[in-house]
């Protein structure tokens, strides 16, 4: 009998199961009634999901018999919508009706504490760029997609070279020593140096950019910010594009993905993968510079997403790239006084050098991501290793004559290792807690030589050092190598709190213990020529002997640093929220992997620096049409380290005193048929206290009042896009981005003849594409009326040099999605 009645119960059991109700439906296009064919329709927090087929039709197996389930809609180019049911134990029927994302804004997604979150809800300073700003303003790689964002400036100097400043805070390019200001992420790494942080953007679903320190979620470096790229996930449906886009100087990029389902609702693969060439902007009439002066990236990503049931899921990624050539920006301004090297300033289009640049970089990386809910919170998993390697050489001098070169050999080698734990950020209590690893070793081989005409040089302006040196008259040449390795380990505990006192107010508070560990391997070789018997030493004026590779100067930090934040958040009304917070930020110790001339290695450590940061500000969405966000913040900066080039002799030093304050805000309006962002910065940064030393002529070097590098003055951005429809099957879209980017220093010493000053660029873009999305056509042009603006500068013995901005560049671009 009991035997009899489990083989009933299992029957009743079976039948039940194979009786859940059928959810049938159709999916279409609000404004048209179009059907979308291939629409993606799931039941909200399990794997079970399908396809809308030929006439938009879907039909889907409940979960179960009786009771509330969520229904959620996607298809490309719409809002996603949620329909939450009633089962009942019969079969329903449910239509959607998508909205195109035309007629109102998204809602808007950050993970500014680690957790997927609406903008509007968090007490965080940041801009979200999505994948449709992206395609809408032609943002070709990560600099062209940033720079909208309040107080941000985007360079480059060369493709390895880039250079990212938040409010004013910038990373140092030109030392691998330094560790960064900005804190780079993608798909919650950790990547410690710009240089590793490839330009080229594919298969990107948003970037976003945290304004003011983070560093009790992000970590040590992030003093100015963090800028997150987050790369789409492979999805349960089978779907790809390809993308093909052309413009002048030979510009030619690639693109292409492909997502497919390998396990039904458990496994799935997504691939992408890019192409870019490009000639330089800056010709040369040397046949051989001309030859390297282009730009060639080729790289892929590859993922696959598991989800074995609804507590459980993992991401494993694979990427690679590589860059066989780069494009010059830089040219030759001598000084506004005299050209020393006697050879004039060069026009904005053209620069002679006599040597080539040559330029290659190779990166690889993996990471796993597993997530596993524990009840209502999610333990997160993140391992990770990543490796980047370049090669870039420089005609120095930037002339036809052959006066120095230089070259520069740099790599990272990355293992991290993430563990957290996140309760839901909806509750009146909420928390997130974790453990963070990481073990570096970075490189950093800078090699130089002085030429023949050097010598002329030498002997007007060091006629001290040339005084008795008897010099040749042709093939003359020495050089110096620095050579620096840099191996760290850094460990942390975090953990941030949140807690809601009423339905209006909110408190919030965290903190993060960072110990790091650092240790230095440096030495500095000279090769002399010798001449009539004797060495010359006429490097002696730049460098000296510092140790051996059999012998290295070893140097070491330690680190035992708390950081945090504390502050209030106030919901003034049901769409409005107002909050106050203090954050203190912290970056870790340096090396100095420049030339030195101190052989007793003097001046190669360089302190922590640390950020108090208050900042006050308003998240606003009065309708689905209407965003406002606004902040106003203050900045204190303690020990801020500097780069110093100082006549012949390269300084790094500690800044007893600088900070500042600034406001921004940010506007997004939709109308019907017209979307308008608009964003706006003003900034005020100076080095309050920054007395160093003497120069060599004895007098005081006093920087106090100057402007931080990299801190414009003001920002200002509009982008309107219009959307018309030219039938019930095609659409036209037209965009504009004016963005205006206030006056900067490209130096502590505010140098005017290098100084970036106001410009105001103008992009457009023209595109014609069915409503359902499926492919577009579109004009594209960027500085349409060719401003020229600098970059970088620097001021060197020989001559001033600037690197100068991307002139007018317009094209075609041509994708295809496909099912």
């Amino acid at each position: 009998m009991k035997a009899f009645s489990s083989i009933l119960l299992f029957f009743i059991c079976f039948s039940a199961l194979a009786q859940r109700p059928l959810i049938t439906g159709r999916v279409i296009r609000s404004e048209s009634n179009e059907t979308l064919v291939g629409a993606n329709i799931s039941i909200k927090g399990t794997t079970r999901g399908t396809i809308a087929d030929a006439n938009g039709n879907f039909q889907l197996r409940s979960t179960v018999n009786v009771g509330e389930i969520t229904l959620v809609a996607k298809f490309i180019g719409f809002k996603d919508q949620e329909r939450t049911i009633t089962i009942n134990g019969v079969n329903k029927k449910v239509d959607f009706l998508l909205v195109s994302n035309d007629n109102q804004l998204d809602d808007v997604i950050v993970t500014a504490n680690k957790s997927e979150e609406f903008l509007q809800k968090v007490s965080v300073a940041a801009t979200v760029v999505s994948s449709r700003d992206i395609e809408q303003r032609s943002s070709y790689s990560t600099l062209d997609a940033l720079k909208d964002a309040p107080l941000m400036i985007t360079d480059s100097w060369v493709t390895s070279q880039t250079s990212f400043s938040i409010r004013g805070l910038s990373n140092n390019f030109d030392n691998v020593g330094f560790e960064t200001t900005v804190g780079l992420y993608l798909d919650d790494v950790y990547y410690s140096r710009p240089f590793i942080f490839n330009s080229t953007l594919f298969d990107i679903e948003r970037i976003e950019i945290l304004r003011g320190p983070q560093g009790t979620l992000f970590g040590k470096n992030t003093v100015g910010g963090v800028i997150h790229l987050v790369s789409e996930k492979p999805e349960f449906i089978n779907n790809g594009q390809i993308e093909i886009i052309g413009g002048n100087y030979n510009y030619l990029q690639l693109r292409g993905k492909w997502n497919q389902t390998l396990i039904k609702n458990k496994l799935s693969m997504r691939l992408t993968g890019a192409l870019t060439n490009r000639n330089g902007y800056i010709k040369d009439p040397n046949p051989a510079v001309q030859d390297e002066n282009k730009q060639a990236f080729n790289g892929m990503r590859g993922s696959l997403f598991y989800k074995p049931n609804d507590k459980t899921d993992a991401e494993f990624k694979l990427f690679y790239g590589k860059d066989n050539h780069t494009e010059q920006t830089m040219i030759y301004l001598s000084h506004p006084d005299e050209d020393p090297l006697g050879i004039p300033a060069a026009n904005y289009k053209t620069n002679q050098m006599n040597t080539p640049q040559p330029f290659n970089r190779s990166q690889y990386g993996t990471s796993l991501r597993v997530n596993r809910k524990i009840g209502d919170n999610t333990l997160t998993s993140i391992t990770a290793a990543n490796s980047s390697e370049d090669f870039t050489g420089q005609d120095w001098d930037n002339t036809k004559l052959d006066v120095a070169r230089w070259s520069r050999l740099q790599g990272v080698k990355s293992f991290s290792q993430e563990f957290r734990i996140t309760s839901p950020r909806d509750k009146p209590l909420s928390y997130i807690a974790g453990l963070y690893f990481q073990k570096e070793r970075i490189i950093g081989n800078d090699s130089s030589t002085i030429n023949q005409d050097f010598i002329p040089f030498a002997l007007k302006y060091f006629p001290d050092e040339t005084s008795n040196l008897k010099l040749p008259t042709q093939n003359f040449e020495e050089s110096y190598g620095v050579h620096s390795t840099i191996n760290t380990t850094n460990g942390a505990a975090f953990g941030s709190v949140s807690y809601s006192l009423n339905d209006k107010v909110k408190l919030n508070a965290g903190g993060r213990f960072t110990h790091e560990t650092r240790n230095f391997d440096f030495f500095q070789n000279i090769h002399y020529m010798t001449y009539q018997g004797k060495q010359i030493k006429l490097m002696d004026i730049y460098a000296t002997q510092v140790a051996s590779e059999a012998n290295p100067m070893r140097k070491s930090t330690k680190n035992n640093v708390f950081t945090g934040d504390f502050g209030m958040d106030y919901k003034m009304t049901p769409f409005m929220m107002t909050y106050v917070k203090f954050t203190r930020g912290f970056k870790g110790s340096g090396f100095n992997t420049s030339v030195t001339r101190y052989s007793d290695g003097n001046g190669l450590v360089f302190d922590p620096e640390y950020v108090n940061s208050f900042e006050t500000g308003v998240k606003s969405k009065f309708s689905n049409r209407v965003r406002l966000n606004a902040a106003l913040f203050y900045t204190d900066y303690i020990n801020k380290q500097e780069f110093l080039d100082a006549g012949t002799t390269v300084t790094i030093v500690n800044v007893d005193k600088a900070g500042g304050w600034g406001g921004e805000v940010e506007l997004s309006a939709m109308f019907k048929g017209l979307k308008l962002d608009i964003s706006a910065g003003y900034l005020d940064m100076k080095y309050r206290d920054f007395k160093f030393g003497t120069d060599e002529n004895g007098d005081p070097v006093d920087f106090s009042g100057n402007r931080l590098l990299k801190a414009p003055n003001m920002s200002l951005a509009v982008s309107p896009s219009y959307s018309i429809n030219l039938s019930d099957k095609y659409r036209i879209m037209a965009g504009l981005n004016v963005n205006h980017t206030g006056k900067s220093y490209n130096d502590i010493s505010n140098s005017e003849i290098v100084a970036r000053r106001p410009v105001t660029l103008l992009n457009s873009r023209l595109s014609l594409m069915p409503k359902n999305g499926k492919w577009s056509v579109a004009l594209w042009g960027k500085n349409m009326t060719n401003q020229i603006y600098y970059q970088h500068g620097w001021e060197y013995v020989w001559g001033d040099q600037v690197s100068v901005g991307r002139p007018r560049t317009y094209g075609i671009e041509m994708y295809l999605n496909f099912l």
